[in-house]
């Protein structure tokens, strides 16, 4: 599966519509995929970094919620961590968010 772009200006990518002009007649899993991913790079180097943390630990961000305030300060404290891990990474060069 390839995904192409038209075209990236200084105001955003061109070429690329969403929401229900990316649907053709029948929508599907192009779209989907289209939207997932689209979903995906909207989302902050900090989100990512949290999500995969929250993985890490097969929690939802609900359950998390219910954690005791204990809990939290210890994953939170690691979100922090691993997101100034990143970016002392990204020192002299650009931001990769790899997430392993």
């Amino acid at each position: 599966m390839t995904f192409g772009i038209s075209t990236v200006g200084s105001t955003g990518v061109k070429g690329v519509a969403s929401g229900a002009a990316t649907r053709g007649s029948a929508g599907g899993p192009v779209d989907e995929t289209a939207e997932a991913f689209l979903r995906e790079a909207r989302k902050s180097p900090a989100e990512r970094t949290k999500e995969a943390v929250l993985k890490r630990y097969n929690l939802t961000q609900e359950q998390f919620d219910q954690l005791s305030p204990e809990k939290q300060a210890a994953i939170r404290k690691e979100i922090e961590d691993e997101m100034k891990r990143k970016l002392g990474r990204a020192q002299g060069g650009a931001f990769a968010d790899v997430v392993v």
